[in-house]
């Protein structure tokens, strides 16, 4: 039996991105303090926590920003999504560092309560 190297290639190139898609959804970035956040990080993914300090909702744009804090700074979220937070309460995040306004923020990708 002749094995064909063109279905070789592809089958292995096929297993590959098969590989890296079921990795990137079980890998996390590491958790970092928010003072740690800086211009070398813009639109790097990044794991912080933290407090809720203040949530502001747009309705009309189903937008949400959220002030957080954690020993060391705060930090704005913006989401793209209404969610049912509540001041104090412990979040993890993860996301994009952006910029807005000269203001370094994360654009939230996950967000979860810690217990």
């Amino acid at each position: 039996m002749k094995i064909n190297p063109l279905k070789t290639t592809l089958l292995i190139s096929l297993i590959g991105i098969l590989f890296l898609l079921i990795l990137s959804n079980f890998l996390q970035p590491r958790l970092i303090e928010i003072k740690d956040i800086n211009d070398n990080l813009l639109n790097k993914k990044v794991r912080v926590q933290g407090e809720i300090l203040n949530i502001k909702n747009y309705e009309d744009s189903s937008f949400q920003v959220i002030s957080i804090r954690d020993e060391t700074g705060k930090i704005d979220l913006t989401t793209n999504k209404i969610l049912n937070l509540t001041n104090s309460q412990r979040i993890a995040v993860i996301g994009t560092v952006t910029e807005y306004n000269q203001y370094l923020q994360i654009q939230a990708d996950k967000i979860f309560l810690i217990k």
